[in-house]
């Protein structure tokens, strides 16, 4: 399994992003960026 390494800056901008204060890791905070970046896509096709 891959491992990222994510500063706390980015952590919090993510945060921000998916409209959560709580992650439970960071597979729950990458999969709900994907879902963001895959809506916003969508969107815009």
């Amino acid at each position: 399994m891959v491992q990222l390494q994510i500063s706390s800056e980015t952590m919090d901008r993510m945060k921000k992003i998916i409209g959560t204060n709580t992650v439970h890791d960071g597979d729950f905070m990458v999969n709900e960026m994907i879902d963001k970046f895959e809506k916003k896509i969508t969107e815009l096709s």
